[in-house]
């Protein structure tokens, strides 16, 4: 009797530790490890491997590069969720809505979600070619161009980081994300009651009235939660801008995703390419202790 109380007191814990050993060994041993490699100077060809403390991020942060890659990685970030979550919440909302058909709709939305990368990232560069791009062909048909436009080759930047290649792994990346936020928002609309429109509507406000005081206020929780989730997902994106432009031209489209790869897989030096990592962290670690902190501060509130 004694043992199966211990065992009713500790079959919790028992069935999460497959779930908490996995985490620990793919997650967090792999981030203290790279914590502990950009302290030493690691390089596949070099069999030492000294300590130089912060060397490393000496050298990453006083290279210029780097803070261009860094300006890259915040404008990919943000401008993806800004316009990806407008997206996804009109969608939402017309997906919200009672027709037949639907359910079908619902699915198409999904697709970018589900596509493999690399099916996406090989779609988009035959769309967006100088030479083959049916976009560049319609776009010369209505006479609005007279040549085809290099949608991911032209090197021209606007206020010292805007680029049309970046715009474009912009657009690609946005209609990758917007059906996970689309999904949220869905769901978060499917709890709102329809009591408050109908009141609403009796009382005469508008459309818009209805969304800024009935629907965002509901949706904020949900609103903050994906973003933050997906804000987190896409400040590590390696895959659009890898698969799309690898970078290019001339770093143009580079984010510290990529940099880590290419320091590590292309210039095989790991202690560099693990304080890039680093930083990364520390970075993303910023919005995400501020959102913990304020949801603690409002639970305790409430």
């Amino acid at each position: 009797m004694k043992l199966s109380r211990q065992l009713d007191k500790y079959t919790p814990l028992i069935m999460l530790l497959p779930a908490l050993l996995g985490i620990a060994f793919v997650h967090i041993y792999p981030s203290l490890d790279s914590i502990r490699m950009s302290f030493f100077d690691i390089q596949l060809l070099k069999p030492d491997r000294p300590f130089i403390g912060l060397g490393n991020y000496v050298k990453a942060l006083s290279d210029p590069a780097t803070i261009k890659i860094i300006i890259n990685t915040l404008f990919f970030t943000v401008f993806s969720l800004i316009f990806g979550a407008i997206l996804a919440i009109i969608v939402a909302i017309e997906l919200n809505k009672g027709y037949r058909g639907k359910t079908f709709f619902r699915a198409i939305f999904l697709a970018p979600w589900v596509t493999p990368p690399l099916v996406t990232a090989t779609v988009w560069r035959l769309l967006l070619s100088e030479s083959f791009s049916p976009i560049n062909r319609f776009l010369m048909d209505i006479n609005l161009i007279d040549k085809p436009i290099n949608f991911l080759g032209q090197t021209e930047v606007y206020f010292g980081f805007i680029s049309l290649p970046m715009i474009m792994v912009i657009i690609i990346n946005i209609w990758s994300i917007f059906p996970f936020m689309m999904v949220m928002f869905l769901a978060g609309l499917q709890t709102i009651p329809s009591e408050l429109y109908e009141a609403a509507n009796v009382d005469g406000a508008s459309k818009w009235q209805q969304f800024t005081k009935i629907t965002l206020p509901s949706l904020l929780p949900v609103v903050e939660t994906s973003i933050l989730l997906e804000g987190i997902w896409q400040f590590n994106n390696f895959n659009i801008s890898y698969l799309v432009t690898k970078g290019g031209p001339l770093n143009l489209t580079e984010v510290l995703a990529v940099r880590v790869y290419s320091e590590a897989f292309t210039n095989f030096k790991y202690g560099y390419a693990a304080a890039f990592s680093v930083i990364m962290l520390v970075i993303v670690l910023i919005p995400s202790l501020y959102y913990i902190k304020r949801s603690i501060r409002a639970d305790y509130s409430a």
